[in-house]
């Protein structure tokens, strides 16, 4: 089977070098950021084979798993309702049937990430006129676009065996879709299904955020605002019922919420990786900012908890620059898109900051949600300096 080995992973390095035909970015500056993203991807991707290929990991499971199963075994396991058994579906083919090696299985998986990377510069540059002109927004003199696409970690969770790389491509791929819907509505569809089936509360997260998003924008008139509303809370009263037994929260009353919360905390923060963090007795803005910006340099404890750090720490910054920046204007004057990002983001981050009490399990589920505040933060720092420019512009006028 080395042969086929060969063969599917030269042409998924065939295909991600030369996604840029296929994903209309054809000018010279956006060949060269693809280009760069996808040696860089790929690179965290092989680097992510052999880290758990030397200590093991949940890719390792998804993909020898299957080979033990029938097909019968795995819609079995589907049917308890496990998104585990999902992944074991996608993988019986290429892991048992075709017999191919781990490798090439997290390269497949890694191709997915970096076409979410791909979807990701197309949306902003529906948002934004001209990218370049982020080359004058900086920190620390270092340009944040296209460098804060690189953070490690954003590519580490999104290159191998696992529903993180498939969440982050669905998640992507849908609001990239949502640009031109009547065009794009197979890969709604695609995206709603793998997000369903994988996370559902994800999907939840999302329909709701762009829910409101498109209720909040100023600029579309008010009966497709309606339309679009109720599309969208439908989506979100279907698969409601299925999300609530899914996380097996009994009831929406304050006390339940509570009882779960503390309960899944507490058992998160009992992790065989020895990243646990007992969040129990923090305030609610102290969990906050553990989910978002931890583990940083106190805490420790390995080579991916340092580059975490740094990561961390970049973030942080970058969220502190954001904030200086006044962005409750710019969310004002912002489509529906960003205010959706920002909705998105906000309510994923209290839910998972309730609940998560484990900070390797904290950075995996924040890959799903900082990618959309990159994107709103740019915005923000691009409207700031708009508005500085047009400023001083009619001072001179005068």
């Amino acid at each position: 089977m080395l042969l086929l080995d060969i063969c599917i992973t030269f042409i998924v390095f065939l295909i991600g070098f030369n996604y840029h035909f296929f994903s209309g970015m054809r000018g010279r500056s956006d060949k060269k950021l693809l280009r760069q993203l996808f040696f860089y991807h790929f690179g965290i991707a092989i680097a992510f084979h052999f880290y758990l290929t030397f200590f093991g990991g949940d890719a390792v499971h998804y993909w020898k798993a299957p080979k033990t199963y029938s097909l019968d075994d795995i819609l079995a396991i589907i049917d308890q309702g496990s998104a585990t058994g999902v992944v074991y579906l996608l993988n019986y083919i290429p892991s048992k049937v075709l017999q191919l090696s781990f490798f090439t299985g997290n390269m497949m998986y890694a191709l997915l990430g970096y076409i979410g990377f791909v979807y990701l510069i197309k949306i902003m540059q529906h948002i934004f006129p001209e990218l370049d002109s982020f080359e004058d927004i900086r920190i620390f003199n270092i340009p944040l676009f296209p460098w804060i696409w690189f953070l490690p970690n954003l590519h580490f969770w999104s290159s191998g065996i696992g529903k993180d790389s498939l969440l982050f491509f669905s998640i992507a791929m849908f609001v990239y879709a949502l640009i031109d819907f009547r065009k794009r509505w197979l890969l709604i569809m695609i995206s709603i299904i793998l997000s369903f089936v994988i996370r559902p509360h994800i999907l939840l997260f999302l329909l709701f955020a762009f829910g409101v998003g498109f209720m909040m924008d100023n600029r579309l008139k008010g009966y497709l605002k309606v339309l679009l509303f109720l599309v969208f809370l439908v989506g979100f009263i279907s698969i409601f019922g299925y999300v609530q037994n899914f996380i097996q929260l009994e009831s929406l009353e304050v006390s339940a919420i509570n009882e779960f919360a503390s309960e899944r905390s507490a058992n998160l923060n009992k992790a065989r990786t020895g990243s646990g963090v007992d969040i129990s007795g923090y305030p609610f803005p102290l969990k906050l900012f553990t989910f978002l910006f931890r583990p940083l340099f106190f805490d420790i404890n390995g080579i991916l908890a340092v580059i975490a750090s740094v990561e961390n720490f970049i973030l942080l910054i970058f969220t502190v620059q954001v904030f200086r920046r006044k962005p409750f204007k710019g969310f004002r004057t912002s489509n529906y898109m960003l205010k959706a990002f920002v909705v998105y983001f906000l309510l994923g981050s209290v839910a998972f900051s309730l609940i998560l009490g484990n900070l390797g399990i904290m950075i995996r589920q924040k890959n799903m949600l900082v990618p959309y505040w990159i994107i709103f933060g740019l915005w923000s720092l691009y409207y700031f300096q708009q508005q500085k420019k047009l400023r001083l512009a009619n001072t001179s006028g005068h």
